[in-house]
């Protein structure tokens, strides 16, 4: 018998998706080249609407990347309040200047 795990943000986000019979959400992976480094993050979109995770990481931790976009966008969807994440506007996730 598998140990008990919590459910995922991810598999919540999906598991919510179904419920409410809304098309399953969409992952977008973005890269930032730093210096001889690159970051990357994620985005998860919900009915045409893009949540975005707050941090770039290693490309070893974009699984968290996908985890927080997924709980923001889980918990704007329930109207439950995101702690600590100002709502920014995007662009690719490059910087304009070099």
């Amino acid at each position: 018998m598998a140990a008990n795990r919590p459910e995922s943000w991810v598999q919540k986000l999906q598991n919510y998706c179904a419920s409410n019979q809304i098309a399953q959400p969409q992952f977008q992976d973005y890269s930032d080249p730093r210096g001889i480094r690159t970051a990357w993050s994620s985005s998860v979109i919900v009915q045409g609407r893009e949540y975005r995770a707050h941090l770039w990481r290693d490309y070893r931790y974009l699984e968290q990347s996908r985890e927080e976009a997924a709980e923001i966008a889980y918990k704007s969807l329930n109207g439950i309040p995101v702690t600590n994440s100002p709502q920014y506007t995007y662009g690719r996730g490059y910087s304009s200047t070099r």
